[in-house]
């Protein structure tokens, strides 16, 4: 399963994109999408108490039902954040070197097609951490076809106590990510989770 954690490595976030705080089949705990730590155009929206109108932190969130390869845990990947260049997480972490799980899956291309649609191309983006590149041109339903859980195992170096995912270009569609995780080898403290 692309969820279970590396050995000798503590994990100090476990972000759940888009989703609530969520448990998965090894025990480990995903902690809810807040705005303490994501970011995106929705922010832009008016506010409003309007219960008919979009929250401007929910715009950017999606979930899809349906069930997902390659995992057994669904629901993590069915919920989702999506943006172009204004998306993003900020972490605070100490300065030094961290593994960084990213979790995707491609919720919409290719949905109610055959086996022989080709979506290859449709949704096209970077990753980056700390203004560094790490992913160029991400095409998920070209790694893992429709409702394909995938993940991307990165080394990031955090000076200025900051970790930063972001999507700096996005050359078709919209950047999404459905879950994030950070650990550094050894042991070490697990920062206490930030309030809204």
């Amino acid at each position: 399963d692309v969820l279970k954690g590396a050995e000798g490595y503590t994990y100090l976030y476990r972000m759940n994109c888009g989703g609530d705080s969520y448990t998965d089949i090894y025990g480990q705990q995903w902690m809810q999408d807040t705005k303490a730590y994501s970011r995106s155009w929705a922010e832009r929206f008016l506010q409003t108490d309007s219960p008919k109108l979009l929250s401007p932190y929910t715009a950017s969130q999606r979930v899809t039902h349906d069930p997902i390869r390659g995992t057994q845990d669904w629901e993590l990947f069915q919920t989702f954040r999506f943006g172009r260049h204004e998306l993003a997480y900020d972490f605070p972490l100490p300065d030094g070197t961290y593994r960084v799980e990213l979790y995707f899956t491609e919720p919409w291309h290719g949905t109610g097609g055959s086996e022989q649609t080709d979506c290859e191309g449709l949704r096209i983006f970077d990753v980056a951490i700390n203004g560094n590149t790490v992913i160029d041109d991400l095409d998920i339903w070209a790694l893992s076809g429709h409702d394909g859980a995938y993940c991307k195992v990165v080394e990031a170096e955090v000076k200025g106590g900051k970790l930063t995912v972001h999507f700096p270009e996005v050359k078709a569609g919209q950047a999404l990510i459905s879950a994030i995780a950070i650990a550094r080898k050894g042991r070490h403290e697990i920062p206490v989770a930030k309030r809204d």
